[in-house]
């Protein structure tokens, strides 16, 4: 009876969560089909986090480090299993049972659709909210790009945000107090700390309008006690979630979104627009046009994503359009934005931007102000360069804000309060209809005023001339490159070839006209395809706001009861945000492949995406020839998961993929080189799937690689690559398939040392890995270092250098980075003007005297030699008991694990041995023969340590105490939780019933 009675009250609930598994099948179906989407940061995160996984399936534990990228890293921001925290192993059964991109965008509706239980708003309603949330493109776009965490982080946003305003207005606020601890909690499980610390911004903002609230009313005490509720509830999420976030937080501060140690930039002159976290210029890379903006109320006014026009959903479009536009505009980008590229736009849809606008005007709740500023300082904020000032602002004093790159995430606020304020403006109209048609001169006013813009938007533009910055500075640069090309050809083939005489320029400039009028004619094509495409947006979404005031209108005026009204809006705003959102991740054929899904791959492929070249398999040949005992545990292995592949009926590719990353797998946990992916480099994560790669693909990798990238693996210094054990280059062949290229140059994972140079500052100390050379100007002209005029200077290869000669040119100078110790050399220029370097032997031949003039002379003070010698600060050299050794003996390497490598030493004397491997100061612990010693940093990133005299097992084992208290802390936290919530659902059922405060 009781059940029967619980259906009949709560059955609009279950029938709005059938509406949203319907809608959710139908868009993801190609998911119930056995696909997936293709992700490219899926895809980019299992080749980082490859090892880590092959280790935790071998033997069961958390490695917590990998050496597949960057040389070496803490896998915190890859893949950890935190086993203490019983909420997120909620998260992951909720997976379990919807995983992929449909249950993430279930989760969005279903945490909105609490959002609207919360603020007691008519479920009909708040199904409508969760499908205008659920479908934002933005929301869809960042599922196919594969932003999981982002994408889980900000579905729990809307609930967080019900949860606060209830706990504030509810006379049983310890029910929606105990829930935002498991909110909070949730939140926090998805690991994306930049959404996370948007949604605190955002509830400090309305919590300040509950404050303002409380003393107009007041009730300060009955505020206190909430916010100090709240703020416990959040302290105990936090402390659930404390494993993650400590140690988050200690290694962001050795990543590049910490302070940086080294304060040059490679060419010697001072690093500029650095804050405390990131570089300023990185962290407003993204930004969001301010015309750009209005794609929040229209999709395609910039053109969608970055791809080109033709087979995207733009291309019938243009052809259709009234203008006559050659087909050539379609090879073109749809996008003329101001990001450098993207995915697609962050569209609200304009019927909840409408239903917004209008409940500025009638939402009685003052907290719609609240939202108001919030949703205006996110704008504002997104636009990050475009809007330096605040910019700037925020980065110089908001704890945390330089932290986060692509400042265009905290739109996500935006995708929430417009439909929160959509919903409560819906929500009172049908409640209080009759209040609001009192009010008529208002909506009409409103109404009219809406629509009026949005045509005026449409007829005048957003002041853009349908061409990005960047391609207009291209048409701008034509003419000039034209020009330059016509000085550099040779005037009697000009004559000859083209009739055009170069000391006529009346010819020339005709010339150049005629060579323009190609150029301009297709920019103007493009410029029309794109206008053609602003306008259809423009249009669409007039017709969706008319029919969305004739709905409200008929509603007020004609006897339309609100359930109509409220499935109308369902039905309106979802066929108004899903058909844009389908145009990022649709049931979409494959345009160049027919036979195939445009956004989704084969469930197998994307567990196993990654397929081994000739060169990964080249690399395996040569392993194998150097280690005998090699083969039998790789077919061993091979045999194992061909076996496992037919059980888990892989599709052939699939298949093909997992024997591979099982085979490669054995391959790295029982060797220990690394390789680099020229091509790759720090933009691919392709070679850390398969072996242990010097590069990789990750928003927060070390600060030191980083800094190392720059100033020498760029310029490909072969002694760093030497250093770093780098035994195999991978890159492109003229056909383009990857070839191996062997360093036999490579030294290993651990040698001695003679001598240790010190420096004061990792400024020098990283210079220091390269060559250091003094030049003089020994011409007749004027020698500029970065722009400074020098007689004599100390360089380091990557500066800026010019000899401007007198009544001449300027030449470029660039210093050769392979002369050795001791060796000058000369720059110098010949009778027929080219420039070059000789040697000091070739300068000083009495023969060739005469034949050239030297401008420059070049001398090598210092080259680094790994092999015999160790750089490090002098801070780090005190640790050592002395600076000069003999270099006699050897170590080598006996084990790996990605968290322990075991050597053997056998040295004559104290020694220095220094490893190939990175340096952290956190967690890595070295042992000789069981007893600690302290781990030096050498060669500005690597490991060093003193060794006494004899025979000796070596270990470097790396752990984590905080990680295992985290997950004991974890654990406490989730049952302590537990009783909380039940709890308050307890106290508030049997405690005195009070009236609910109702603040709509």
């Amino acid at each position: 009876m009781k059940f029967k009675s619980f259906l009949q009250k709560n059955w609009i609930h279950f029938v709005a969560l059938i509406v949203m598994l319907t809608i959710v099948s139908v868009y993801f179906s190609p998911q119930l089909d056995g696909n997936l989407v293709k992700q490219h940061d899926t895809e980019q995160w299992r080749g980082m986090a490859n090892e880590v996984n092959s280790y935790r399936n071998k033997t069961g534990e958390e490695p917590l480090w990998t050496n597949s990228m960057f040389g070496g890293m803490p896998s915190i921001q890859i893949s950890v299993i935190y086993a203490g925290n019983l909420v997120k192993s909620g998260l992951n059964l909720y997976f379990k049972m919807f995983n992929g991109p449909m249950g993430i965008t279930l989760l969005h509706m279903i945490g909105f659709y609490i959002f609207a239980l919360f603020l007691r708003i008519n479920p009909l309603i708040g199904l409508a909210g969760a499908i205008a949330y659920s479908f934002a493109s933005y929301e869809i776009i960042i599922i196919q790009a594969g932003h999981t965490t982002k994408a889980i982080a900000t579905a729990f946003l809307a609930p967080i945000l019900g949860a606060f305003i209830a706990s504030y207005r509810s006379d049983k606020r310890w029910i929606p107090i105990a829930l935002s601890a498991l909110l909070m909690s949730l939140e926090l499980a998805a690991n994306h700390v930049q959404v996370t610390y948007y949604l605190v911004l955002l509830l400090v903002i309305v919590g300040i309008y509950f404050l303002i609230d409380a003393i107009l009313k007041k009730k300060i005490k009955r505020f206190a006690i909430t916010s100090v509720a709240l703020i416990g509830a959040y302290v105990l999420a936090f402390f659930i979630n404390s494993g993650n976030i400590l140690l988050t937080n200690d290694y962001a501060s050795a990543t590049i979104r910490g302070k940086n140690d080294v304060t040059i930039a490679p060419d010697g002159t001072k690093e500029v627009n650095q804050s405390a976290g990131l570089d300023k210029d990185y962290i407003t890379q993204w930004s969001y046009g301010k015309g750009e903006t209005f794609t929040l109320l229209s999709p395609n006014i910039k053109g969608g994503g970055s791809f080109p026009i033709a087979d995207s959903q733009f291309e019938e479009i243009v052809l259709d359009s009234d203008s006559r536009i050659s087909k050539d505009a379609l090879r073109f980008g749809a996008y003329w934005g101001e990001q450098p590229f993207t995915s697609g736009p962050v569209y609200i849809g304009v019927v909840v931007v409408f239903l917004a606008f209008l409940g500025l005007f009638f939402i009685k709740s003052k907290i719609k102000w609240a939202l108001f500023v919030a949703t205006i300082l996110a704008i504002m904020l997104s636009w990050g360069k475009n809007f330096m000032g605040l910019t700037d602002f925020m980065i110089d004093y908001f704890p945390g804000y330089n932290k986060f790159r692509t400042v265009t995430i905290i739109l996500v606020l935006v995708e929430l309060t417009i439909p929160v304020l959509g919903v409560m403006f819906l929500d009172r109209l049908i409640k209080e209809k009759e209040a609001i048609k009192e009010k008529k001169v208002i909506l009409f006013s409103a109404i009219g005023f809406f629509i009026v813009f949005l045509y005026a938007v449409k007829l005048i533009g957003i002041d853009d001339s349908y061409l990005s910055e960047r391609e207009s500075n291209q048409l701008a640069d034509v003419e000039l490159n034209i020009r330059a090309q016509i000085a550099e050809m040779n005037p009697q083939e000009l004559k000859t070839n083209y009739n055009l005489d170069v000391n006529n320029s009346v010819q020339v400039d005709r010339f150049v006209d005629a060579q323009m009028e190609s150029y301009e004619a297709s920019f103007q094509d493009l410029k029309s395809a794109r206008k053609a495409i602003f306008h259809n947006s423009m249009s669409r979404s007039i017709t969706f706001t008319f029919l969305s005031a004739i709905f409200i209108i008929a509603f007020l005026y004609l006897s339309v009861p609100g359930y109509v009204l409220g499935g109308v809006m369902v039905i309106l705003i979802g066929f108004d945000v899903i058909p844009v959102a389908a145009d990022y991740l649709g049931k979409q054929e494959n345009p160049r492949k027919r036979s195939e899904l445009k956004y989704w791959v084969d469930a197998g492929e994307f567990k196993y995406p990654v397929s081994a070249t000739s060169a990964d398999y080249s690399i395996m040949e040569m392993e194998l020839a150097q280690n005998s005992e090699l083969k039998s545990k790789i077919d061993r292995v091979e045999k194992e998961a061909r076996q496992e592949a037919s059980e888990l009926n892989l599709s052939p590719s699939a298949r093909r993929n997992y024997i591979d990353s099982k085979k490669f797998a054995e391959l790295n946990f029982s060797t220990n080189y690394r390789v680099f992916d020229v091509q790759g480099a720090f933009q691919s994560s392709r070679a850390s799937y398969f072996h242990k790669s010097l590069g990789g693909y990750h928003g927060a990798k070390l600060r030191n690689i980083n800094n190392l990238f720059n100033f020498h693996i760029t310029s490909m210094n072969n002694k760093v690559f030497n250093m770093l054990n780098v035994k195999y280059f991978l890159q492109p062949a003229e056909n383009g398939a990857m070839v191996v290229k062997p360093n036999p140059g490579a030294m290993g994972n651990a040698w001695l040392v003679q001598t240790v140079e010190t420096y004061e500052t990792p400024d020098d100390e990283i210079r220091a890995l390269g060559t250091t050379f003094s030049i003089e100007n020994i011409g007749n002209g004027i020698l500029l270092v970065n722009g400074e005029n020098k007689a004599t200077e100390k360089i380091y290869g990557r500066e800026e250098l010019k000899y401007v000669r007198i009544a001449s040119d300027t030449i470029s100078v660039r210093v050769p980075n392979d002369l050795p110790d001791g060796v000058n050399a000369y720059f110098v220029v010949d009778a027929k003007g080219q420039a070059n370097f000789v040697s000091e032997e070739t300068f000083n031949n009495e023969e060739l005297q005469g034949s050239f003039n030297g401008l420059i002379k070049v001398s090598v003070d210092n080259t680094f030699k790994p092999n015999t010698e160790v750089v490090m600060l002098e801070s780090e050299a005190d640790k050592l008991s002395k600076k000069m050794f003999t270099g006699k003996g050897e170590v080598r390497m006996t084990s790996y694990a990605p968290n322990k490598i075991e050597y053997t030493a056998n040295v004559e004397g104290d020694q220095f041995a220094v490893f190939s491997e990175i340096y952290y100061k956190d967690g890595w612990k070295a042992f000789v023969d069981g007893k600690e010693v302290p781990i030096i940093k050498s060669n500005y990133l690597l490991r060093g340590v003193e060794l006494p005299s004899g025979k000796h097992k070596v270990e470097m084992i790396f752990d984590l105490p905080k990680f295992h208290t985290a997950n004991t802390i974890a654990f406490i936290g989730s049952i302590v939780l537990i009783l909380f919530i039940g709890w308050a659902v307890y106290y508030e059922k049997f405690k005195k019933v009070a009236k609910t405060e109702i603040d709509q």
